[in-house]
């Protein structure tokens, strides 16, 4: 007869590998490619009809989403943190713009989840001139009965109330998508195809700016395609065309790290000499990273806690430091990490500083 292992062994095994179990799910989250699984929600699907429901506002009083109203509805569940939702806000504001003529025809509906939802029903905390409502979901009441993947998820509903179209997270190319695809909702011609707004134009400005900004856009749709190598060489054209241009020395050194190529990513951070306190947060997690890679924990430990220290809410950091922690075996400090990168990640908020990393 099998001996029963004791209880306490389950535990601390299980204690054990819970680091490794943060680290997937939050590899898996947050940098893996998108794929179909982020494209919609996990329990209402696009054909399916919208349920109604009845939220507080941040007016104080209570807003009911109801069918049969013959519009096309566009709701958008928001960041939290005060910087993106203003920018969400203001991309929202850049589409309703185009639409001005059809306004009679749409119903735009924000809706803040989660605990921070509470502290946009103070006056003045949004300081964007609003032009429709936004809900307080506190509970994640929408959130959950939609199964609603992050913040932001845009829902395009069309007069018969079918979903239409469903986008969870952000891109650079968000305002030319909601656009297209609301103009389509709303049976209006249009000149390019949903897909043709999505690609990256011809412009004539020929600058040496316009030209490298078309790479970083590129490289972007590559890098999200999972094309890491072909992403590096758009941005290692950017780079030759202004050495001195940061953007792309930091977003190919982050490839590099991705890739596994450390050297060259550490190359990188020889070269470029940064002048502000985020630039600077952002060459020290490249250097952190890659030398975290490349088995020398002291060292990376140390100028990621210096990157941490600039920038307290780089989940990239905290989750590198988390990882040096896991392979020393010191389990709590990992979990920690994991689990404050995680919280940033999700509920998009800044925070105050990690009091003790160490």
């Amino acid at each position: 007869m099998m001996e029963r292992i004791p209880e306490r062994w389950l535990g601390d095994a299980f204690r054990r590998i819970l680091p490794s179990i943060f680290a997937l799910f939050f590899m898996m989250q947050l940098f893996l490619p998108a794929g179909p699984c982020w494209a919609g929600l996990r329990k209402v699907k696009v054909d399916e009809r919208m349920p109604e429901f009845s939220l507080p506002d941040s007016s104080g009083g209570t807003y009911t989403y109801k069918n049969n109203q013959d519009k096309v509805s566009f709701l958008v569940f928001l960041p939290t943190s005060q910087r993106r939702i203003e920018r969400a806000l203001s991309d929202i504001d850049n589409v309703l713009e185009s639409l001005r003529e059809n306004n009679g025809q749409l119903r735009v509906v924000g809706i803040i989840s989660g605990p921070s939802a509470k502290d946009f029903s103070m006056p003045g905390k949004l300081k964007s001139k609003l032009t429709f409502p936004i809900l307080l979901d506190g509970n994640f009441q929408l959130w959950g009965r939609l199964g609603v993947i992050a913040a932001p998820t845009v829902i395009i509903v069309g007069k018969d109330d079918t979903i239409k179209w469903i986008k969870a997270g952000y891109g650079y190319d968000f305002v030319p998508i909601v656009r297209a695809r609301l103009k389509q909702a709303l049976g209006i011609a249009q000149e390019t195809s949903v897909e043709d707004a999505r690609q990256v134009k011809t412009v004539t400005n020929d600058t040496v700016a316009a030209r490298i900004q078309r790479h970083l856009q590129m490289a972007k749709i590559l890098e999200e395609k999972g094309r890491i190598g072909s992403a590096i060489a758009e941005l290692q054209k950017a780079a030759e065309l202004d050495p001195n241009a940061s953007a792309p020395i930091f977003e190919l050194g982050e490839l590099f790290c991705r890739a596994g190529r450390n050297k060259e990513a550490l190359n990188l951070t020889e070269k470029l000499r940064t002048t502000n306190k985020s630039d600077k947060a952002r060459l020290l997690l490249i250097s952190g990273w890659a030398r975290r890679q490349m088995g020398e924990l002291e060292t990376a430990e140390e100028i990621l806690l210096e990157a941490i220290t600039l920038n307290p809410t780089s989940i990239r950091a905290l989750f590198e430091l988390g990882k040096i922690h896991q392979t020393r075996g010191q389990t709590e400090k990992a979990m920690k990490l994991y689990y404050h990168a995680l919280t940033l990640h999700f509920n998009e908020s800044e925070r105050s500083k990690i009091s003790d990393q160490k």
